[in-house]
């Protein structure tokens, strides 16, 4: 009998990949208290990570990018993410203040989503963790007003 192996294109397999990301971008996130603020510079943006909830098993918090530099008249981006410590998963529950997204869509639909708008977003997520990776960003306590 073969070894299971997850798809690429399964979200579970993408959420998966966020959480092992976001352990190695911000390791102590587990040991954090609800409000705390940390930041990172990379050579063209501002990160910043907001604790907004934690109870046992999960870990909620507002990933926000803005650029710096020459790219200043960039749009901000905003996400919220969900981290189930338990199920050692990541996922996007809120982006650019639009929120409960499903896993499929019809097309065309209202708000014109995309068929597979969740996995585009949790798939920006984990592109976005890459970065810091490759960038080594290195999260730290915010000393700095966040609008700044």
């Amino acid at each position: 009998m073969g070894t299971f192996r997850r798809h690429p294109k399964n979200l579970t397999f993408v959420h998966e990949g966020n959480y092992v990301k976001i352990r190695r971008v911000i390791p102590f996130i587990q040991s954090m208290h609800s409000d705390a603020l940390i930041w990172a510079r990379t050579p063209a943006h501002r990160v910043e990570i907001k604790i907004l909830d934690i109870t046992p098993y999960t870990t909620m918090f507002s990933f926000n990018i803005s650029y710096v530099g020459e790219q200043k008249w960039l749009p901000q981006i905003h996400l919220t993410v969900r981290c189930y410590h338990d199920a050692r998963v990541a996922e996007v529950v809120n982006f650019q203040h639009h929120k409960n997204f499903h896993s499929r869509y019809s097309y065309p639909n209202p708000n014109m989503y995309q068929k597979n708008e969740k996995q585009q977003i949790n798939r920006f997520l984990s592109e976005w963790l890459d970065y810091c990776l490759k960038t080594r960003c290195s999260f730290q306590p915010s000393e700095m007003p966040i609008n700044s």
